[in-house]
């Protein structure tokens, strides 16, 4: 096996692939590196003087946004931390940065790759997407001025304690409700909520009420809504959220 051959080959179809046109003071530059579109990625890049100014004019950002991809302060985190590994500014929504011309290869490979990383924050790992959706819970209930009390235990007949994500205090026509965020509504997920929801219920002195909210990004499985309706659990669609009687469930 001829390594150096291969490597050479990469790169000789790397460079051929690699297009730019100018617009303006602008060169585009078109890399055979494919986005969460499919497209292939483009920078934008031009001369201030010794240095080489990059930006992506705010495609990357945007893109996510138009997936109905909201940047929670978790999401902020992890944007920052990825643009800190690549040294990547943030203008508004514009992916940006500033190099010597020197340092242009180099840069503009570390650049794309930046991009690269922030399309695929819209396809994380499931645990952290999991987080995220309890972040985009949390983020609506506050804009819906529902006040809630996050992380609640509660001790169940069997002696364990049972964590809900959020707890809405009773009012005076409603009684106590404990919601739950289900990212991938599964039998099995719903099994273990209904088996939490029955223990916990039967130690509690007040009456509540369980809100389960399902990610319903991806298709439900057939049957998750009427077994939690046939123990009297109330679900919440997250694209029918603002629904009129979604939002009556949850309000005071």
């Amino acid at each position: 096996m001829d390594i150096q051959a291969y490597i050479d080959n990469y790169i000789k179809w790397l460079k051929s692939e690699i297009t730019f046109s100018q617009i303006g003071e602008y060169y585009e530059i078109t890399a055979p590196f494919l986005d969460s579109k499919n497209d292939y990625v483009q920078i934008y890049v031009k001369q201030m003087g010794n240095d080489i100014y990059f930006s992506d004019d705010g495609e990357t950002i945007n893109t996510l946004e138009s997936y109905g991809f909201s940047f929670t302060p978790a999401r902020k985190k992890q944007l920052s931390i990825i643009l800190n590994q690549f040294g990547v500014d943030l203008q508004g929504k514009e992916l940006t940065a500033l190099a010597p011309a020197i340092d242009l290869p180099q840069r503009k490979h570390m650049f794309i790759q930046a991009i690269l990383r922030v399309n695929d924050m819209c396809m994380t790992t499931r645990s952290k997407v999991s987080s995220f959706f309890l972040d985009d819970v949390a983020q609506f209930l506050d804009q819906k001025e529902i006040y809630y009390s996050p992380n609640i235990s509660f001790k169940g007949k069997s002696g364990f304690y049972h964590s809900y994500e959020f707890l809405i205090q009773r009012t005076k026509n409603k009684p106590d409700r404990l919601c739950t965020a289900l990212n991938t509504p599964t039998q099995n997920s719903m099994n273990n909520a209904l088996f939490i929801w029955d223990d916990t219920r039967k130690e509690r002195s007040i009456e509540s009420q369980l809100i389960i909210f399902l990610n319903d990004t991806n298709t439900i499985r057939q049957g998750i809504e009427s077994g939690f309706n046939n123990y009297g659990v109330k679900t919440i669609r997250w694209s029918q959220r603002s629904n009129a009687d979604n939002l009556a469930l949850l309000s005071a």
